[in-house]
């Protein structure tokens, strides 16, 4: 994906965790556009948590450290746990070279409509559309961005481990559950009426009006 959007959603993870205390910001809640054959146009719209992954070299660590915070924690309270996830997600989100560039993940039902689309279907979109008109600065600032992706569906590995393990921590081991990994394609800036690629290293203009 473009540096300038992993840039961005870094920023916008540690100003969650920093202000906000880990309630997300809609910038990290992109709607995901799947096929839907027989259905209006033939695509539906849903809405997603979307999660970014460390790069692979540091993956297992990080699972690691999730899952040793929830162990060590859970015996006081889901509360407890979450107020300690929180602690750490401060000084993670810091540096974008430490994250994968390729990929957004989501947990999803492995029984819903998304996940069996998907089986069918890997090709989607994810449509991050911020529209602050009182707080045009900073990570929350306006933007309209359509990444083109591929999903890979997990059900166990590395990946898989990693997004439950961090899920955990604010919402406790969930089961029943897929983690989609969606592979960046490409990417476009479609605010107020364009459609302009944003090449890998180009600058991010979605947050210019007109």
């Amino acid at each position: 994906m473009p540096a300038s959007v992993l840039a961005w959603q870094v920023e916008l993870r540690r100003h969650t965790m920093e202000k906000r205390n880990g309630a997300p910001h809609v910038g990290v809640a992109p709607i995901l556009t799947i096929a839907a054959p027989g259905v209006g146009h033939g695509i539906t719209s849903h809405s997603i948590i979307c999660g970014i992954l460390r790069k692979e070299s540091q993956l297992d660590q990080s699972t690691a450290e999730f899952k040793a915070i929830y162990e060590q924690h859970v015996a006081a309270g889901a509360r407890q746990v979450y107020d300690e996830g929180i602690k750490y997600m401060r000084t993670y989100y810091t540096d974008p070279s430490d994250f994968d560039r390729d990929s957004f993940t989501t947990l999803l039902p492995s029984n819903g409509v998304v996940v069996q689309a998907l089986k069918a279907r890997a090709e989607c979109s994810l449509l991050f559309y911020v529209f602050d008109l009182e707080n045009r600065d900073g990570p929350g600032g306006m933007r309209c961005t359509q990444l083109n992706t591929r999903a890979e569906l997990h059900t166990a590995g590395p990946v898989y481990d990693n997004v439950f393990w961090h899920n955990a921590l604010f919402h406790g081991p969930v089961d029943g559950q897929t983690v989609v990994r969606f592979r960046n394609l490409s990417a476009f800036d479609t605010g107020f009426g364009r459609l302009e690629p944003l090449e890998a290293g180009s600058p991010d203009r979605s947050q210019a009006q007109g």
